[in-house]
């Protein structure tokens, strides 16, 4: 309290240890929970055979339609889907060239919300089991890759954040040496007059925990401003797709684990100080 720009400065240092992978920490948490509203949008096509004409391609709709795992089904007809592709491709004249049409009918069917992927693929196989269907496409590498992207994503919070940490516990270690330094003589006096090592140790891990949680507190607010500073747009963004917006703020459980891993962080420096200056002053 003697020192408050010196103190506030040690907070800072914590406080962005902590923030920084914090604040990655929970963007993955929010992006994760759009995860299980993308995968419900998956959808199967399903390809009939060349020879099926349109009469029995409807046949085949309604008989799928009615099935409990479906959602819906929409058939996309050839010709519909030929110009779909030749207006995409930019290839019109020499598609419409073509005696005959090679795009067969296409049905397109949502399984249910709350079907797993094992579900998913017995769905799959009881399609490819109808006579006129020739192939079954479930388009699920976008949805692997963005499993691997936020796996990616967790290994890269868990990096930063421990190499943050680190560098956290540094820089309390060496204030901490400084005060220790400061108060040398102080302890050689207690430890001649029969103080032990734990009366002499118990000041300096309270200034160790209290710089820690200082610090936790500051990286608690830094991410409740940042969260209040994200909503609107994020929110807007999702508004813009009629999606309800994943995102939430860091909650009480942040607010809660942010000051106490500073805590942590400080008694941690504090022990590591006190070790080595104890060992060179034959305190034990």
């Amino acid at each position: 309290m003697a020192r408050p720009f010196s103190t506030v400065l040690i907070w800072l240092v914590v406080a962005i240890s902590l923030s920084l992978p914090s604040t990655l920490l929970l963007s993955l948490d929010n992006l994760g929970r759009v995860v299980p509203d993308l995968t419900r949008g998956a959808q199967l096509s399903v390809m009939l055979r060349s020879e099926a004409d349109l009469a029995t391609a409807k046949r085949v709709e309604q008989r799928v339609g009615a099935w409990p795992e479906v959602s819906r089904v929409s058939l996309i007809l050839r010709e519909q889907a030929l110009m779909e592709f030749a207006e995409q491709t930019g290839l019109s004249s020499v598609l419409m060239s073509l005696e005959n049409n090679p795009l067969p009918h296409t049905l397109l069917v949502a399984p249910q919300p709350d079907m797993s992927e094992t579900e998913v693929i017995a769905l799959m196989g009881r399609l490819n089991q109808l006579v006129v269907v020739e192939r079954v496409i479930q388009d699920t590498r976008w949805m692997a890759r963005l499993q691997e992207i936020l796996l990616a994503g967790w290994r890269w919070v868990t990096a930063l954040g421990g190499a943050m940490a680190l560098g956290a516990v540094l820089a309390l270690i060496t204030t901490l040496h400084l005060a220790i330094d400061a108060r040398k003589e102080e302890i050689e006096v207690v430890s001649v007059m029969g103080g032990s090592a734990a009366f002499i140790r118990r000041p300096f891990l309270y200034t160790g925990l209290y710089f820690g949680a200082g610090g936790g507190v500051l990286a608690s607010l830094c991410l409740w401003v940042f969260s209040a500073w994200l909503v609107q747009p994020v929110d807007a963004l999702f508004a813009l797709y009629d999606m309800a917006s994943p995102f939430r703020g860091p909650g009480a459980l942040y607010s809660f684990c942010l000051p106490a891993a500073g805590a942590g962080l400080g008694w941690l420096a504090a022990l590591i100080a006190l070790r080595r200056h104890f060992s060179l002053l034959e305190i034990r």
